[in-house]
């Protein structure tokens, strides 16, 4: 039989030893495992016997039946050991073909992956394998991760290649996490582009720095340690000293294995993210390579079974205390709600935080028995956490908040529900900016490597304030021609005017807004290109903010548009908000105090630029946006707009060319 449950990302499939027949389904070559795939054909020959779909093998935990406790653990260690050892090279690299590979042919990385949304970056297995070296920057390979870090068991076999604790990661991410334990950080010295976080634990028990995942991965993680305690009953007793940060997690004893705070966060990991498709997918990959299992994933059940065999808790005694709501980051889109935990002879295991749009009565109250995971306007935390953050909400919008300490786990979970229930509330800020032609000018461009540009805002950003970057040209006036490359600019923070924001061919971009450093199609063409700032999405609704094309003759009136040439779009106008030369880069080069009407004609004409055939440095401006301005240099511009209330002073000996309109409003 073959499940046509096609959740998954990816398909396993587990032939049975006696089929007779073979179904293969985007399998790597084990020939070529890190240059090239062999996309086999589906044939569906019916001589087999039985086909099954990530299936537990009949009697595989018989043994276990009936244990509790170590007595459980020691019952599994008996099931699971004397795995079939794969090499490190090419071995584990070659496992991840099936491990941990999406139906994209794409890696499944857990520390680059944003469930729900678009990762920044994405590796396609083996072409973004990290070789000697690599890593400088996230996005630029992928390596081999132990999270269990080996140098907490002195590199040795056989965990050193143990699939079950090995996944594949962003190299520069895993860098940064380097050995230190997974724990809960409340404020961060670094993130990762996909949320994931570095700084001091704010677990109960433990203030050292950590390592913390996205919630969707924490329970994978969690049951990885699990199986670790577990694989290696034998010999985790004795790996306490080979380094001080497995020393804060590992207790010197085979049973139970970690340290309590440690252990109670991994309870609660597990809890709060149950097991998932791709887990129990992994776990099915994985066997079929090591013959083992991980029984965490197959009996979520076995982690109260063996830590916390005592039975199950009342709920618990008192609410938490000091609950309040207040907006995040970014404030137009999130709010952050923090408490004190509750006290009393019965501790939560965590506390459901529900969150409503409408009102306080809005906000049901959950049930005995049915667990709620993370999701939405439901945040699951656990105990020492004290804080969390609702995030993808709407903008100007009031939220409603209520804080749900529970015990137990699983069926077996009880909420506190007892009024008076703990309340918050908080309101976003205001949402993005909306921008129009000349609100924004290109001040800088560059093709001669590394390609570069600098633009300039004259008005304020709002945090969020997204503004798209692409050389795609114009195939008329009025059609956009595509298949070359975007950049996109999302403010990190609130952007004042006069702000000069650049971009460069691998420049480190993390807390600079940009989504890539080195984009595989975004690149400038010495022989002529174009490059066009907007908000909305190309082709379909761009709204223009301006343009410049340079390295060839200038926009273009007739004939077929190439990628090296562009018509003027009609909704900008050349030398007000668009420019063109015919060098390959150059910059703004006279005043930078004065208002957004005449910086911006003055930045779009390009007799007011240094122009060059080969590279130029980038200048450190310092724009200064007001209602006055002052021309103390020669300049040149098209038209000329004087706004209500706005001031333009030539000083004595200075031409001004006006080849255009002045115009008072």
């Amino acid at each position: 039989m073959i499940s046509t449950d096609w959740q998954f990302d990816y398909l396993c499939i587990s032939l049975d030893k006696n089929a007779a027949g073979i179904m293969v389904l985007n399998q790597p070559s084990r020939h070529f495992p890190y240059r090239s795939r062999i996309l086999y054909s589906l044939t569906f020959l019916v001589f087999v016997s039985n086909f099954v779909f990530a299936q537990i093998p009949v009697g595989y935990y018989n043994a276990a039946s009936g244990q509790t406790g170590e007595a459980l653990q020691v019952a599994l260690y008996n099931i699971i050991k004397n795995h079939t050892v794969v090499s490190y090279t090419p071995g584990v690299w070659d496992a991840f073909y099936t491990t941990d590979a999406r139906a994209t042919n794409k890696v499944w990385d857990i520390y680059s992956d944003v469930p729900g949304g678009t990762p920044p970056y994405q590796y396609t297995l083996g072409s973004g394998q990290c070789g000697i070296g690599g890593g400088g920057v996230e996005g630029d390979c992928y390596s081999r991760e132990h999270s269990f870090p080996k140098s907490w068991f002195n590199n040795l076999s056989p965990m050193y290649t143990d699939l079950f604790h090995i996944y594949p990661v962003d190299q520069y991410v895993n860098g940064r996490r380097n050995d230190n334990p997974y724990g809960t950080v409340a404020a961060a010295s670094w993130t990762s582009l996909n949320g994931s976080k570095v700084g001091p634990c704010s677990t109960p028990g433990y203030s050292g720095t950590v390592f913390e995942p996205l919630d969707e991965y924490k329970g994978d993680l969690a049951r990885t340690y699990f199986y670790m305690a577990t694989r290696y009953e034998n010999i985790i007793a004795t790996w306490k000293n080979y380094n001080p940060n497995g020393a804060a997690v590992l207790d010197s004893t085979a049973y139970p294995a970690y340290q309590s705070w440690f252990l109670n966060m991994l309870i609660q990991w597990h809890s709060q993210d149950p097991v998932s498709a791709k887990e129990i997918a992994r776990n099915d990959s994985v066997y079929q390579i090591q013959n083992n299992r991980n029984p965490y994933i197959d009996h979520p059940e076995y982690v109260a079974a063996v830590w916390t065999p005592a039975g199950n808790q009342p709920e618990p005694t008192n609410h938490a205390t000091n609950f309040t709501a207040a907006q995040g980051v970014p404030s137009y889109t999130s709010i952050t709600v923090t408490w004190t935990d509750a006290t009393g002879a019965v501790i939560p295991n965590g506390y459901l935080i529900r969150a409503s749009n409408v009102s306080f009565a809005a906000i049901a109250t959950p049930s005995d028995g049915i667990p709620v995971t993370s999701g939405g306007l439901d945040k699951v935390a656990g105990t020492g956490v004290q804080a969390c953050t609702f995030t993808g909400l709407s903008s100007a919008t009031t939220c409603y908040f209520k804080i749900f300490p529970y015990s137990n786990a699983g069926s077996a979970i009880d909420y506190k529900t007892g009024e008076p229930v703990p309340s918050a509330s908080a309101t976003t800020s205001s949402g993005v900016s909306v921008l129009q032609p000349g609100d924004i000018a290109i001040v800088e461009y560059g093709s001669v490597n590394p390609d570069k540009f600098s633009f300039v805002t004259f008005k304020q950003l709002n945090a969020g304030t997204e503004i798209g970057f692409t050389d795609n040209g114009f195939a008329s006036s009025t059609t956009v021609r595509t298949g070359e490359g975007f950049l996109l600019y999302t403010a990190p923070t609130i952007i004042p005017a006069g702000t000069v924001v650049s971009w460069y061919n691998l420049m480190p971009i993390a807390g600079t807004g940009w989504n890539s450093n080195n984009p595989g199609n975004f690149s400038f063409n010495e022989s002529g290109d174009q490059l066009f700032a907007y908000q909305g999405t190309w082709g379909t609704n761009q709204s223009l903010l301006c343009g410049l094309n340079a390295g060839n003759g200038g926009w273009i009136n007739t004939g077929t548009a190439l990628s090296t040439t562009s018509y003027l779009p009609a909704v900008l106008t050349d030398q007000v908000n668009s420019l063109t030369f015919s060098e390959k880069g150059g910059y703004y080069n006279l005043i930078v105090s004065g208002s957004a009407n005449v910086l911006g004609s003055l930045a779009a004409n390009a007799l007011n630029w240094t122009r060059d055939i080969v590279i130029i440095p980038t200048p450190a401006w310092a724009f200064s946006i007001g209602n006055i301005s002052t021309i103390n240099v020669n300049a040149t511009l098209m038209h000329l707009i004087i706004g209500t209330d706005e001031f333009v002073t030539i000083e004595p000996g200075i031409v001004l060319t006006i080849s255009g309109n002045a115009t008072l409003e």
